[in-house]
């Protein structure tokens, strides 16, 4: 009796360090390297597609599963692999004004997984600032969680440019479509590890 006593005490003990690990927070830094932020606007004669990658990007992870995310990008960044229409993008965004793209946002139910890869559904709800104007979004993700100090967050939402008070660009006198499809891919790595 006394032995099995201490054997589920040795047990309890040994399984205390981990469940505590699994409930600090972890904050994350996005990885330039693999992480790309993609617009995608429709002319009535094709499609233009611009990419950067961003200037930074952090996100926390509380042990109560609440998920904090800020993420920015210059908007100069962007290539579309034309320089003239990216000219173009920068005047009509006024990028030596507004240069940045800001979104933060928070998630509640976050955990990280027991085992690896594993796919997590997030919905991030915050602000988008751009070309000055803040508006509130939400941003479906899913996170796939490789290891426990690395994951990968896809996504994909709408903003309209007349709600960010751009003018929209035009091609032959025909405006492209006020929607604004952007695309992010995020890697992010624990810090210090």
């Amino acid at each position: 009796m006394i032995a099995r006593r201490l054997v589920l005490l040795t047990t309890l003990l040994l399984a205390l360090p981990a469940a505590a690990q699994a409930q600090q927070a972890r904050t994350y830094s996005v990885k330039k390297d693999g992480s790309s932020l993609t617009y995608k606007l429709k002319h009535k004669l094709h499609e233009v597609v611009g990419k950067a990658s961003p200037s930074d990007g952090k996100a926390r992870l509380l042990a109560d599963g609440t998920l904090q995310v800020a993420v920015r990008a210059n908007v100069k960044d962007f290539d579309s692999g034309n320089s003239n229409r990216d000219a173009h993008m920068q005047e009509v965004t006024e990028s030596a004004k507004f240069p940045l793209i800001d979104f933060k946002g928070v998630a509640s139910g976050v955990k990280v997984p027991a085992s690896f890869p594993a796919k997590v559904p997030v919905t991030l709800k915050g602000q988008l600032t751009f070309h000055g104007v803040k508006q509130n979004i939400e941003v479906p993700m899913t996170v796939v969680f490789n290891t426990d100090k690395q994951a990968v967050a896809e996504g994909t939402f709408d903003i309209s440019l007349e709600a960010y008070k751009i003018d929209r660009p035009s091609l032959l006198m025909v405006k492209v479509d006020d929607k604004l499809v952007l695309e992010s891919k995020l890697v992010f790595e624990v810090e210090g590890q």
